[in-house]
Order: structure tokens, then C-alpha cells, then sequence
């Protein structure tokens, strides 16, 4: 028996990228991670039971949910019309809950959302990608070549000895994150698909604040391309609903992205951030 919050649970939990309620529950950790089984998990898709509070900000927190964003508000007002019922809730809850009808897209925006393939990254490979900087630096270059490539051609390319280039690639191969051919070669098939790792909340302490140490690092070592910076005053909670956009824009770079090498080509970092400068 479907109810509307198991039907808005599973369109957000498929258009966050996973496909299966099994993929969702076990990319994320399981219930080390979530608090909740598997079989309690079917039961919140199948409209057999609602999850408590705290349990909800966790199915947020899995679905890549921005805070206060028109996505989050959909799925805790589908939550509380289910277990409140429609007329009370129209009655009692409706008048004091604000929730965003859109997330501010164009039709563009849209049709790329669509168009987007994309890979959910679990809980386990990015701790295995995120072992050392220089795992998660090899990664981000894999996840840019489609070719298959020997430890030795990897090392060369990032600087690496061979033995520490095979040691990685081996990690990768045995997290599922590529694959080792007859030859010994190694190839990232996820190359075409953008990779979305879990949110910080729900990967083990700690790792999030690494991956943070990790990038600091690589873009200090580049060389500005283009830069852009705006200030203005806005509503946190309004400005909110522009986060998605800046998402997607930042995933619609992947159209840009080269399988070849060319006389022009090179790794880019694309970062957008929004920083809160002070009250006023």
C-alpha cells in the first residue's frame, strides 16, 4: 500500500542516482550508517511504516538532500501529510509550513538533470578512495581516462613508483572502482558517468574533513583559469533553493569532459561554493 510519502521517497531516492532500494540502503553504509535495517527500510518504500525524526534527516542526509532546498521540504511535508492524514494536516499544518514548489531550474537545467548519468558513490568506495591523497588524486584522474592503462604508464603519468601506482590500482580493482584486464592493464569504466560522493554527514568521521585536506592541496598546486565572485544580501533560506542549480551546473560540466588527449588538454578543478560573510 502506497502512501505519498513512500511514493516521494522513491522518486527522490531514484533521482539521486540509485536505482534499487538495495543500492540505496547498502551505498550508504547500511545500518551502521543509517540506524535502520533493510527490511525496515522496504517497509518505509512500501508504505508500511514512517521513519521518526531523526530517522528522516538520515534518509535526507542519503538522498544528497540540500538543506532547506524545495527537494528537503517535499519530502518532510510528504512525511508529515502521511502521518498526520491530508485534512489535518491542510487544517492544522499547512497554514504555519512553507515548502518551495520549485527548485528554481530553467527548462535547460531540467533536460540536463535528465540527461546526466549519474553514479552514486558508496560509503566503502570512498573510504577506499579516500585512503591516502595519493588514492584519491589517482582516482579523480581515472575517472577522466577511459583508456586502459599498465601500473607503470599509470605511475608515470602522476609522478607515482610503480609499486605504489600497482598498490592503488589493486585497491581500486578490489572495491569494484575498476578493472584489471588479462593484460594487467586497468581501466575505470566509470568514466562517463558523474561520481557523487555520499554527504559528509553519512561518511565515517573524519573522512570528510580529509577529502577537504585533499582538495586544498591539488588546487593549490594548480593554476587559476577563470574566477568569478559576487556579494549580496540575501535570505539563507531563500538563497537555499539556488544551491540545487549551482549542483547541476557543476555536473553539467561533465559535458565538456575529453576521452583524448589533446595538444590543449589538461585536468581541470571546477569548485562552486557559497560563503556566509556576516550577519546583517
Amino acid at each position: 500500500m502506497s502512501t505519498l510519502f513512500s511514493d516521494t521517497l522513491i522518486g527522490q531516492r531514484k533521482t539521486a542516482g540509485f536505482s534499487t532500494a538495495y543500492r540505496f540502503y547498502h551505498d550508504n553504509g547500511g545500518k551502521p550508517v543509517l540506524t535502520f535495517s533493510y527490511r525496515k527500510y522496504l517497509l518505509f518504500e512500501q508504505g508500511e511504516a514512517l521513519p521518526s525524526p531523526e530517522v528522516l534527516r538520515r534518509l535526507s542526509l542519503a538522498l544528497k538532500l540540500i538543506p532547506q532546498s524545495p527537494a528537503a521540504g517535499k519530502l518532510a511535508a510528504a512525511w508529515l501529510k502521511t502521518l498526520a492524514g491530508e485534512e489535518t494536516y491542510g487544517a492544522v499544518f499547512e497554514p504555519f509550513v512553507v515548502v518551495k514548489a520549485s527548485e528554481g531550474m530553467t527548462p535547460l537545467h531540467n533536460a540536463m538533470g535528465k540527461i546526466l548519468k549519474r553514479h552514486p558513490v558508496s560509503v566503502n568506495e570512498a573510504q577506499v578512495l579516500l585512503a591516502s591523497y595519493d588514492h584519491y588524486r589517482a582516482f579523480l584522474f581515472l575517472e577522466n581516462e577511459a583508456s586502459p592503462l599498465s601500473p607503470a604508464a599509470f605511475g608515470k603519468i602522476l609522478g607515482l613508483k610503480e609499486r605504489d601506482a600497482a598498490k592503488i590500482l589493486s585497491d581500486f580493482a578490489k572495491a569494484g572502482l575498476v578493472k584489471k584486464s588479462r593484460s594487467g592493464a586497468y581501466v575505470c569504466e566509470l568514466s562517463n558517468e558523474v561520481l557523487e560522493l555520499p554527504r559528509a554527514e553519512i561518511l565515517p568521521p573524519g573522512l570528510n574533513d580529509k577529502m577537504r585536506e585533499y582538495q586544498a592541496k591539488m588546487l593549490a598546486s594548480g593554476k587559476l583559469a577563470w574566477r568569478r565572485m559576487k556579494t549580496l544580501r540575501a535570505d539563507a533560506v531563500e538563497l537555499a533553493g539556488f544551491y540545487p542549480l549551482l549542483s547541476l551546473n557543476m555536473s553539467a560540466a561533465s559535458a565538456y569532459e575529453i576521452e583524448e588527449k589533446t595538444k590543449n588538454s589538461a585536468v581541470f578543478a571546477i569548485e562552486s561554493r557559497v560563503v556566509k560573510l556576516f550577519d546583517f
